[in-house]
């Protein structure tokens, strides 16, 4: 399946998810949290901290098991700090997401998602995104996410 975008992915990404998704209620749920994610990881590519800041939680998390150098650990990432570089990342990063698992119950999500995360247009890094959100007065928001980090054999969606 092609990364997907807000703007000229959106009509795909509409009949894909009115095709697998629940109907009703359960298929709109599905449609907000998605579009939570993809609002999070389009500022990420516009260098916009503020379109991020918009759909995570407060007392949002990171946590990542990163693979990429040495022994793999386990550890937690400042949100504030990583928000605040993506406002000096000059719109260098451009984090694809594809394969959407989106599991909904309610006002809470979680999506599963494969990801491959370029700089300056070239792979720097792939693994997966566990999101949590959960559905407040003001929409879906990002509670947590977790990620692996690895260097190897890193799929290139840009090629798709």
């Amino acid at each position: 399946m092609r990364p997907t975008r807000l703007g000229g992915a959106m009509p795909t990404l509409l009949i894909t998810l009115a095709i697998t998704a629940p109907t009703g209620v359960a298929a709109q749920d599905a449609l907000g949290a998605r579009a939570a994610v993809e609002q999070l990881f389009e500022g990420m590519r516009t260098a916009d901290p503020d379109r991020v800041r918009t759909v995570l939680a407060a007392d949002a998390r990171f946590a990542l098991l990163d693979e990429r150098e040495g022994p793999r650990t386990v550890r937690a990432q400042s949100v504030d700090g990583w928000v605040g570089a993506i406002g000096t990342s000059g719109g260098s990063w451009d984090e694809q997401i594809y394969d959407l698992d989106v599991r909904v119950d309610g006002m809470m999500a979680s999506i599963w998602a494969p990801y491959t995360f370029y700089v300056d247009g070239q792979i720097s890094h792939c693994g997966i995104n566990s999101i949590e959100l959960l559905y407040d007065a003001t929409g879906w928001k990002i509670t947590q996410i977790s990620d692996t980090r690895r260097r190897d054999d890193c799929p290139d969606p840009h090629g798709v």
